[in-house]
């Protein structure tokens, strides 16, 4: 499985257990993403990157639509155990803003309240 899903206090936590974020999970996440979101009681979502280590612009488009889901929705999502690699990308594609971000799942956690 590329992806594990589980409920940790209040909020929902997403481990993507895939090294790449590209072309080829992005569709998925999407849609997953999509019924989270519909789902009232997945509350807010941490996203777990620790297995990711390389994203390409649909991996990141994916992580957009659920920051854009989740905003619009007054949920927050919070992106933890990020590479440098990724962090680097985020970075240089000027998302830092626009993403809440972790160094681990207690920080993650803390970011929620």
């Amino acid at each position: 499985m590329k992806y594990d899903i589980s409920r940790i206090e209040s909020a929902t936590r997403l481990t993507i257990n895939s090294d790449k974020l590209d072309s080829k999970l992005a569709p998925e996440l999407k849609s997953l993403f999509i019924n989270l979101i519909s789902d009232q009681h997945s509350g807010d979502l941490i996203v777990n990157l620790n297995s990711v280590s390389f994203a390409d612009s649909s991996g990141l488009s994916a992580l957009l639509l659920a920051s854009r889901l989740y905003r619009d929705a007054s949920r927050k999502l919070v992106l933890f155990n990020l590479s440098d690699r990724i962090s680097k990308l985020i970075a240089i594609s000027q998302l830092s803003s626009v993403f809440m971000l972790a160094e681990n799942e207690d920080e993650a956690l803390s970011l929620l309240k």
